[in-house]
């Protein structure tokens, strides 16, 4: 069974490998009616314990990913009732969707490793999903009369633990009615920051707002804004907006070095500091100018980034440094984005021999293991960028240059060993790169680099408990550290996790071994991983010690049930 990263669970909101699991639901085996045995059955009900109607059902084979997945979707009936057919004996993974309620991804960050929930065909269940949030208003104008179809858009800033979020996005918009109401409906819990007119996305059509800087709720610009926070369920009405009509500001500019007239080019702004997405559009390439140009822009800072896409296996396509761009007053002209081809790192996969093997009902294969890269510095979580073949070899294309770590996402059985790349000529020995990360250049393509996986990962669930008189801190984070003096500064043997509102965690795809485990608060900032850095291990290795907190992991082990205390220093 595939399983999330290793180190701290908000660097994947999704979880590109791991089968669709029961997010934002809750799910009851039942034994009413017996289905036949190629079928799982059941109903989706509402939290309110009504039927929902055509919801959408889906059951993904748990073993199996890519082009030879197994899945089967459906909608249910008037009654909330889904039959899923024809499945391969096995286990799966059943997720479920209606309009209005929260979608499988909505508490990805609540996720633990008790959420794989695996059902086999033959079963009936019960799916209960959580209802949205709702957040309603009005636009009007100084004279409080109704702005009619003018753009309402709704940015994502805090998540349902009140942790910033890190590039913050726009989750929805719409127009207006002619009463000037706007409505969404069907919200993931956390903190809106809401907002009227201007530009936004450049691909949509244009209105007569578009010049215009936008009006953030009540009626201010976006720092003087006031977020709106809802849960589950909530509906939070009368959240309006009195439309200050006030000029944007233009930024225009050309795309130039390594383009391709025959493939777009994406260009996107966001606002500084925060790296808050503020718009997006493309350059043109039917006149062969590219030129691009963005309206209805506030005074500020922003930053730029263009992107071209790949045109086949041998082109990674191309993108620009980031630029600063600063409107004070004027629109900006003449902006310059000069393109450079992007990088690609291939490797191997490789299984090593002699390890203990875990009991398992999948065979597993390295063409299922999802080679990850991650930049220093980067503002959004990476993306799948290749799988394996079945001989493990694997190529990440279309990679900015800088600094990277790589990661996989394994079965819960294995866990990352090694990475390490050749070394220089002419001995070109092996070159451990998992402490220090690697390097890439613009258009450098590296090749050679080994990721070596074994078997017999432990599992460490548990949850965290303040010390008495205490309590914990609103964002805490539970840090495993090697307590072999050989492993100090073995990066791979380190793992770190967030601890969740009710104080639990999980952290899975650990090597065996002695470790010390140490609880201490962290910054809302999202940031990598502590062991990326030699200096940062170090210190978490003192912190540990000093905690005296150890715990001896076997091969293939599963501690469900951990109790750590938090104590002050």
């Amino acid at each position: 069974m595939m399983s999330s990263c290793r180190f701290c669970l908000s660097w994947f909101p999704r979880f590109v490998m791991a089968p669709l699991a029961l997010i934002g639901m809750t799910m009851i085996v039942a034994a009413q009616q017996k289905p036949a045995a190629d079928a799982i059955t059941g109903r989706i009900l509402g939290d309110d314990g009504n039927p929902l109607v055509s919801a959408m059902v889906q059951a993904n084979k748990a073993e199996l990913s890519g082009p030879n997945r197994i899945s089967r979707l459906t909608t249910t009936d008037d009654e909330g009732r889904f039959r899923l057919a024809n499945l391969p004996p096995g286990e799966y993974y059943i997720a479920a969707s209606a309009e209005g309620y929260l979608h499988d991804y909505a508490l990805a960050t609540e996720r633990s490793a008790q959420d794989n929930r695996l059902i086999r065909p033959g079963a009936s269940v019960i799916i209960t999903l959580k209802k949205g949030a709702v957040i309603t208003g009005r636009v009007v104008n100084a004279e409080d009369r109704a702005v009619v179809a003018v753009q309402v858009s709704l940015e994502y800033v805090r998540d349902e633990l009140d942790r910033p979020i890190a590039a913050a996005w726009v989750e929805k918009d719409e127009l207006t009615d002619d009463r000037g109401v706007y409505r969404f409906f069907g919200l993931r819990p956390g903190s809106y920051l809401v907002r009227a007119g201007g530009r936004g996305r450049q691909d949509r059509e244009a209105s007569a707002y578009d010049s215009d800087a936008p009006t953030y709720h009540p009626s201010a610009t976006r720092e003087a804004s006031t977020e709106v926070r809802v849960g589950a369920g909530d509906e939070a009405t009368g959240i309006d907006i009195r439309y200050r009509g006030e000029r944007g500001y233009a930024i225009r500019g050309v795309v130039t070095g390594a383009t391709d007239f025959n493939h777009g080019t994406d260009i996107r702004l966001t606002r500084l500091p925060g790296g808050s997405r503020a718009g997006s559009t493309y350059a043109r390439a039917e006149d062969k100018s590219l030129k691009f140009d963005f309206e209805g822009m506030p005074d500020g800072e922003y930053e730029l980034i263009a992107e071209r896409r790949g045109s086949d296996e041998e082109d990674n396509g191309a993108a620009s440094p980031p630029s600063r761009v600063t409107i004070k007053g004027a629109d900006v002209t003449g902006v310059e984005m000069r393109l450079f081809a992007l990088s690609s790192i291939s490797g191997r996969l490789v299984l090593a021999e002699g390890t203990t093997q875990c009991q398992s009902q999948y065979r597993k294969q390295l063409s299922y293991v999802l080679p990850i890269a991650h930049r220093e510095g980067a503002t959004k979580p990476p993306e799948e960028q290749g799988r394996p073949n079945e001989q493990g070899e694997f190529t990440l294309r279309k990679l900015d240059a800088g600094s990277y770590r790589l990661e996989a996402r394994l079965y819960n059985e294995w866990y990352l060993r090694a990475i390490t790349q050749p070394g220089p000529a002419p001995a070109t020995r092996p070159v451990d790169v998992s402490r220090q990360g690697f390097t890439l250049r613009p258009g450098e393509r590296k090749t050679g680099l080994i990721m070596t996986v074994a078997e017999g990962a432990a599992l460490l669930v548990g949850r965290v408990i303040p010390a008495e008189g205490a309590q914990l801190p609103a964002r805490l984070s539970v840090h495993l550290v090697p307590a072999e003096p050989a492993s100090a500064d073995d990066a791979l043997r380190y793992a770190e996790t967030v601890v969740r509102s009710d104080g639990s965690f999980g952290m899975s795809h650990l090597a065996p071994g002695r470790y010390w485990l140490l609880a201490r608060a962290a910054s809302d900032a999202e940031s990598p991983p502590a062991a990326w850095s030699a200096e940062n291990r170090a210190k978490l290795r003192r912190e540990a010690r000093a905690s005296k907190v150890e715990i001896e992991l076997q091969a293939c082990q599963r501690v469900t049930d951990y109790v750590l205390r938090y104590e002050t220093r």
